[in-house]
């Protein structure tokens, strides 16, 4: 009989950074895992906060899914005789594995046939795989924090365990804590603790203390609540991914509006916005014109909180606002002297060089060539030198991000760099969330910089997550593998690579545009965002059919040069060859990797390929100089087909 499992991880506050993406559906993930283990279930329901991790598995099975196992034997050539009776290796064989010899099958491998043993996998009760279930669930969390054990898979220490298939609590425990049939309601510091019955009722008792499942429908609840206390003539701030992210990890939606003096407007709103943001997680409010107000949305801990609660925030606001005006004010006073160097240097050479060393320089130098733009160098090379000298402020040391502020306010003093103006502008407006892109080409390419730039520092500067830096790419169809620019501009930068192309097959996979992506490509070294968005749409109808056609074609060319010495640009007098070759080298010279080109690439020069396949024995020899061009071609084949994310790329042996 199907049964329900309630796995929850109580905490007193988790980190709102807990994970790199934004706002993960862990349904996908978490789900992924129970079936790779073979955990049959019908739905999958999670409760993400700052307080708890809690997984709802409905409809499990009594018993895991049945599955086989298949261990490989000797090879079938010369495994039996003529009277059909099996060699002595291929008795030990099934005897080892506890199968009749004929009962053994043969599969193919890399052109080699040998004989297989296919056992049942073992099965056990539903009771005995409960922590089984656990460590799947729980591992397949991928958080953006180290965990604060080595023995723990959580950022921070649970403060409750709760475990209960159906009305039993389970015999398990998770860092040291036994499992529990308890769930915890928070009211600012103060915890309650609720008795569960049984798993099912786990949904009732959350929607009783408040806290609701689906993040669209939280922030539904919140912004109805914001616009019934907001003043006449004032707004939120279009904020729509914030808003999404503390509805995310908020569990109360008791808005507060806070106000602050208006004198304090005299800051720049980049600044404004940043520190409300970093110190206070304050929602900006605006005129209908787009003009900052001194006011702000902040979010209670309270189920219900105190009238006096926004007056003590507001005081706090405020002195916080003082000690920044102050800090504005000394760095507005000593810049200009700075740009005016800057700006002399400028008119003299009619060129500024960046710092030797600077990374964000390393950035732009290595983007330009590959994007087509050195005829902007110039005009990088310059505000790459205003932007260091804007992050050399006190206003950036405290926000990192905001020193395009102090320089864009006094810019238009100086004719030399007043031009330079509107780009700093889309640069701080895209760091301060105004816009989702900015416009101009060369601003992207700083603001691409940028993002990586602090990508690597971590917790240095802003932390841009992969998304932001996918999404910019994606806007600006800037095409590049990201893999190598994070490797040759920090070479002694680990990168999580599967992580971003976890990132970015999620979003795809919520757009229903690809479902079809191998574990090959999960591991792959090279990432192309923004052309392999373009490509995913061309593959929505694509069925499992041509993937598995693809695959076997990857694999028969590997098959025939598995071990052999790389060849390069080796030329062949077969016609058919040079046809391949040129349409070859077109797709080569196209910058970034063009999964959509190479899609087509292979629909089209199929027949050729296939011709070129015919009549080859079974391994070609590097050593053979008549082999080399077909192993050339080859190489190369399979090099750009090996890019497509639903070909399998089995792994072969090495050459003796």
């Amino acid at each position: 009989m199907p049964k329900t499992l309630l796995l929850e991880a109580g905490f007193l506050s988790l980190p709102d950074n807990l994970f790199a993406a934004s706002q993960p559906d862990l349904r996908e993930p978490i789900g992924q895992a129970l079936r790779q283990e073979k955990f049959e279930f019908s739905r999958l329901r999670c409760w993400i906060s700052q307080h708890r991790i809690g997984v709802l598995i409905e409809g499990l099975t009594d018993s895991r899914t049945s599955a086989t196992k298949e261990v490989r034997g000797p090879k079938a050539v010369g495994a039996f005789d003529y009277n059909n009776l099996p060699s002595l290796a291929v008795q030990g064989f099934a005897t080892a594995q506890g199968v009749q010899y004929k009962d053994l099958v043969t599969r193919e491998i890399d052109g080699e046939k040998y004989l297989f043993a296919i056992r049942p996998a073992s099965e056990q009760p539903l009771e005995k795989s409960v922590d089984k279930i656990k460590d799947t669930v729980f591992g397949a969390l991928n958080f953006s924090a180290r965990p604060w054990s080595n023995s723990s898979r959580f950022v921070h220490p649970p403060a409750y365990f709760t475990a209960m298939l159906d009305d039993k609590v389970c015999d398990i425990d998770l860092d040291g804590l036994k499992a529990s049939n308890i769930t915890a309601s928070h009211d600012g510091l103060t915890i309650k603790y609720h008795v569960l019955s049984g798993a099912q009722f786990y949904p009732q008792v959350l929607q009783q203390i408040g806290v609701v499942c689906e993040t669209a429908e939280r922030r539904k609840i919140l912004e109805t609540r914001i616009r019934s206390i907001l003043p006449e003539g004032c707004v939120l701030r279009s904020e729509g991914a914030r808003i999404s992210h503390l509805c995310y990890y908020k569990e109360s939606l008791q808005p507060l509006l806070i106000k602050f003096k208006p004198e304090y407007l005299e800051i720049p709103e980049a600044v404004l916005h940043a520190y409300m943001k970093k110190h206070f997680s304050l929602l900006a409010c605006e005129n209908n014109r787009g003009k900052i107000m001194p006011a702000a949305i902040a979010i209670s801990e309270k189920i219900n909180p105190q009238s006096q609660e926004a007056s003590l925030r507001a005081a706090e606001l405020d002195d916080h606002f003082a000690r920044l005006l102050q800090v504005w004010r000394n760095d507005v006073e000593k810049l200009p002297e700075k740009l005016m160097q800057l700006a002399g240097r400028f008119e003299k050479d009619k060129i500024l060089v960046p710092e030797s060393g600077n990374p964000l320089a390393r950035c732009a130098l290595w983007l330009v060539p590959r994007l087509g733009l050195e005829s902007a160098s110039s005009d990088i090379n310059v505000l790459i030198s205003l932007i260091a000298e804007g992050e050399r402020t006190k206003i950036a040391e405290l926000l990192p991000s905001t020193g395009f502020s102090v320089v864009i306010s006094r810019l238009g003093e100086i004719a030399a760099f007043k031009k330079m103006v509107p780009i700093l502008q889309e640069i701080c407006d895209f760091f301060s969330g105004r816009i989702h892109a900015p416009g101009d080409v060369v601003a992207r390419v700083l603001c691409l910089s940028l993002l990586m730039r602090n990508y690597t520092l971590g917790d240095s500067g802003e932390l841009s997550d992969p998304s932001r830096i996918i999404s910019l790419l994606r806007a600006a169809d800037f095409r590049i593998d990201i893999f190598q620019a994070f490797s040759d501009i920090f070479p002694d930068y680990n990168l999580a690579r599967r992580f971003w192309i976890q990132t970015l097959v999620a979003d795809l996979q919520r757009e229903s545009v690809i479902k079809l992506v191998g574990e090959n490509f999960l591991s792959s070294y090279e990432l192309d965002p923004a052309s392999f968005y373009d490509a995913a749409r061309s593959w929505k109808d694509l069925s499992a059919a041509d993937s598995e056609a693809l695959s076997t074609l990857h694999q028969r060319m590997r098959s025939k040069v598995e071990g052999v010495h790389p060849v390069y640009e080796e030329i062949s007098d077969c016609q058919i060859e040079k046809e391949v070759v040129e349409s070859l080298v077109r797709l080569e010279k196209m910058p970034g990797i063009n999964y959509r080109e190479i899609f087509e690439f292979f629909a089209r020069e199929r027949v050729n390929i296939e011709a070129c396949l015919m009549n080859l024995p079974p391994l070609l020899d590097d050593m053979n100089p008549e082999h080399l061009s077909r192993i050339s071609l080859l190489q190369r084949l399979i090099r750009q087909l090996g890019r497509l994310p639903f070909v399998t790329r089995e792994k072969t042996g090495a050459k003796k």
